[in-house]
């Protein structure tokens, strides 16, 4: 799927579509956070709960694995997005 970025008020935003928000099922006003994520190229969003207001060991553990296959993999990913 693919979206536009658009302005809204001083900020910028992107429209996610219905399908994405039901089988994540997120809602409308929902907290979010997102960072952006260097090699990727990207941005990880995911719902604010308590356990992730602060990076839990397994989500620390999972940006390490993330890390090494975006670096060890990157030129197989970059194959594969212009593809």
């Amino acid at each position: 799927m693919q979206t536009t970025i658009s302005q809204l008020g001083n900020s910028n935003a992107v429209i996610l579509p219905s399908p994405i928000m039901q089988e994540a099922k997120w809602r409308r006003g929902q907290k979010m956070a997102i960072e952006y994520v260097t090699q990727a190229g990207g941005v990880f969003i995911r719902p604010v709960t308590k356990a992730s207001a602060s990076p839990s060991r397994s989500q620390k553990e999972f940006q390490s694995w993330l890390d090494g296959f975006l670096t060890e993999d990157a030129d197989l990913l970059d194959e594969l997005a212009h593809r």
